[in-house]
């Protein structure tokens, strides 16, 4: 049972009253593992993003993650019977689908496909939220409300490279479900509002993540040696 006085870790205001999986359970196929990390939240933030969650996974089966085993299992299990029910969603999606050339690295063309524009704003919402959840796991203590999350999702090798240079400052996540949900991460140990991660969905989908604010995170100063 949880305690009374507990804030939600992602509003730092209202009490605690459920446990929040991070990431969303969703993103699990069955059976889940038994393993999966919970955060106390307010029903308010627990139960008021499961929109944008449902987007985020949905459009990513769009992506190359929708061909790992993973996602294959994902889509049989519930993606097609909520794609097929959730009108609004369908259209969305609809809206972010483009008709394009495909080529090798080199430019040879290989054939027309179609591949989806992501919505970042909407995708970062999600990620944010991981993170925050992430945080408080991580650290036993929440990310402050007023700190700034940043993500950039790492779509080819030179968007990756700035993210690299840091790859041996991060620690590997306490738990890590590979090919589903993996994380690396750190804190800056003289301002704990700056932290970094490294996400990974599903094996392919990528995300860079900075917290803190007005500049603060200066990278001069070094990540904690420990978490």
């Amino acid at each position: 049972m949880k305690n009374d006085k507990e804030l939600c870790v992602y509003c730092n205001s209202r009490f605690a009253e459920t446990q929040d999986h991070v990431p969303p359970k969703g993103f699990f196929p069955q059976p889940r593992p038994s393993n999966l990390i919970t955060v106390p939240a307010c029903k308010e933030c627990n139960l008021g993003s499961g929109v944008d969650e449902e987007f985020f996974l949905a459009s990513f089966m769009f992506s190359e993650a929708g061909v790992t085993s993973t996602g294959k299992t994902l889509w049989e299990q519930k993606l097609h019977r909520m794609y097929a029910k959730n009108n609004g969603l369908r259209k969305r999606i609809a809206t972010l689908l483009r008709r394009v050339n495909l080529v090798t690295p080199s430019g040879l063309f290989i054939k027309r496909g179609i591949v989806i524009k992501q919505d970042e704003p909407r995708l970062a919402k999600v990620v944010a939220k991981i993170v925050r959840g992430l945080y408080y796991f991580e650290y036993k203590e929440p990310l402050d409300i007023s700190t700034e999350i940043i993500s950039q999702f790492l779509r080819t090798e030179s968007d990756a490279a700035e993210a690299i240079k840091f790859n041996d400052q991060l620690l590997y996540g306490t738990r890590q479900w590979t090919d589903i949900f993996e994380y690396k991460f750190n804190r800056v140990e003289e301002n704990h509002r700056c932290s970094m991660w490294v996400i990974r969905f599903f094996g392919k989908i990528v995300f860079w993540v900075i917290s803190g604010n007005d500049n603060d995170f200066v990278k001069t100063v070094p990540l904690s040696n420990n978490s």
